[in-house]
């Protein structure tokens, strides 16, 4: 589905940070999660994108993975964390758009965020997958900056006309994490999207 069949009520565009996440946060912890509520409008996700990540207590040496997972069927909200505020001018690339329809976007703080009732999909949108050690085989842990550069989890490329991710009422996505033990750190989310109708 072209981005072109949609006229566009307003493009959005917000870049957040987690608090600082304890150590031993259970596997795939939710730390972003983005519900669509209108049952009127769409929202057409253009970028999800983890902008670094450190470590302010080592992790012990392992793997870490990061992934956006689309949600369907999402009928309660999660909780914890920080609703993000949403409204008037809040996250308009333009002043004169629109408020934003997002029903509701939080990021975690000090522990990952609780699910609310959703469905995710079973394979994930896109993912990372790094260590936590200063190199291949080291055994000794870094502290400090894990990954530096923008990682892309998801984004589409409107020249090559791909599709964006097009969440109907009720839908949306999470950003998890799976780190190893011992670990005190946070994560940086940016979210790029349009609201748009048919």
């Amino acid at each position: 589905m072209s981005i072109k069949l949609f006229r566009t009520l307003g493009q959005y565009g917000v870049s957040v940070a987690t608090g600082d996440v304890g150590a031993g946060m259970a596997a795939n912890g939710e730390l972003l999660q983005f519900r669509w509520t209108s049952t009127t409008k769409l929202a057409a996700i253009q970028e999800i994108s983890v902008t670094g990540m450190r470590a302010g207590t080592a992790f012990a040496v392992g793997n870490i993975d990061l992934k956006a997972t689309v949600a369907r069927a999402w009928t309660a909200v999660g909780s914890g964390g920080t609703a993000l505020t949403l409204t008037g001018d809040e996250a308009t690339l333009r002043t004169n758009m629109g408020t934003s329809l997002v029903g509701d976007m939080r990021i975690a703080t000090t522990a990952a965020l609780t699910a609310g009732t959703k469905t995710l999909d079973t394979q994930d949108l896109g993912r990372i997958t790094t260590h936590s050690s200063a190199g291949w085989n080291a055994a000794t842990p870094i502290i400090g900056s894990i990954y530096l550069p923008t990682t892309v989890l998801f984004k589409a490329d409107n020249a090559a006309d791909e599709s964006p991710l097009i969440l109907n009422t009720e839908e949306g996505f999470v950003v998890r994490a799976t780190v190893p033990a011992t670990g005190v750190w946070n994560l940086g989310v940016t979210v790029k999207w349009m609201e748009v109708t048919e």
